[in-house]
């Protein structure tokens, strides 16, 4: 009975293990779900990893700029991305697999400060240059908040453990991933208040039907461990 049942998920799987997954990622990379000079290591490359193994399906994540995502979709040089439906590229021409995981934008404090509300927020703040923060934040700015401007998650921190601000809002899984580098205990800092919410989910172009089967029946039974592959995640190179 194992046997038949095997052939039958070999034939099924067959139209899609001829196609390659090809997963637009940031070239500047995502701490710590995909990173790398060629986006080769991080939590989500672990899990694509798993789905070509248990798939026979071939992937690739290939280092784009985020702004040229939709012009690789319409050239096919790209047929998928990680990312929120509301800021899906080309919505209308992708079907979302998921939600595989959530992101949360979590307020952390300098010990001794723990916030219980953000109208508790005063002092200064770390925050990044250019990021998009909820509307309760953006309110606290410049009337109880003097805003910190750093160019990225880890000169963020830094600035952030230098004391150089008693908050920082970062995303928790960056926060952890980052401090566990450190060797410094993320539960010292951590707070009850976060700022932004989001699934994340793998959107996949809708022509490739094969794909799309593939990845949803695979999902449907795998659960993402982020507790799990966090501290046996390489080091980025930089």
């Amino acid at each position: 009975m194992r046997v038949v049942l095997f052939i039958i998920v070999a034939f099924w799987l067959l139209p899609a293990s001829s196609q390659t997954l090809k997963i637009m990622g940031s070239d500047e990379g995502f701490l710590p779900f995909y990173y790398g000079n060629d986006l080769n290591e991080g939590i989500l490359v672990e899990v694509i990893n798993e789905f070509t193994l248990q798939t026979g399906v071939a992937a690739d994540f290939l280092p784009m700029a985020r702004k040229r995502q939709p012009w690789a979709l319409e050239r096919g040089l790209a047929n998928a991305v990680f990312a929120n439906p509301l800021w899906m590229p080309l919505p209308d021409r992708m079907h979302a697999v998921g939600p595989l995981l959530t992101w949360r934008d979590r307020v952390f404090a300098q010990p001794g400060r723990q916030p219980d509300s953000f109208n508790d927020l005063k002092g200064g703040i770390c925050l990044r240059r250019w990021f998009v923060y909820s509307d309760r934040l953006e309110r606290r700015i410049g009337s109880q908040l003097v805003r910190h401007d750093a160019y990225n998650a880890e000169q963020m921190l830094q600035m952030f453990l230098h004391k150089r601000c008693d908050y920082i809002v970062m995303n928790e899984t960056e926060f952890r991933f980052l401090a566990q580098l450190g060797d410094v205990d993320p539960e010292l800092y951590r707070t009850e208040l976060v700022d932004a919410e989001w699934p994340v989910y793998l959107g996949i172009l809708n022509n490739e039907t094969a794909l799309i089967e593939a990845a949803e029946a695979f999902f449907s039974t795998y659960t993402i461990d982020v507790e799990a592959m966090l501290p046996k995640l390489p080091r980025p190179d930089r």
